[in-house]
């Protein structure tokens, strides 16, 4: 094989690379932001189904922004005397 037909595959290889690369990037669905179902300071921003349940996340807002709740553990004594 010359060098010169080394060099055309190697091009048209490149080039159905990037090509591929296109297609798929542009049939990616685009991601809205995350809805929350929300009161006034808490809410719920759901991500999916287990059965019947709804799972998700609970949020609070924060200036105006939606930012994870995190539970905090708080020891108690097992016994009081």
């Amino acid at each position: 094989m010359s060098a010169r037909s080394r060099v055309i595959i190697a091009v048209l290889w490149i080039f159905s690379l990037i090509s591929i690369g296109v297609i798929a990037s542009s049939a990616q669905a685009r991601r809205e932001p995350d809805a929350v179902i929300s009161g006034s300071d808490i809410g719920f921003r759901p991500d999916g189904w287990r059965g019947k349940a709804r799972t998700g996340t609970w949020v609070v807002r924060i200036n105006g922004e939606w930012v994870d709740a995190v539970a905090t553990m708080k020891t108690q004594p097992a016994t009081t005397r």
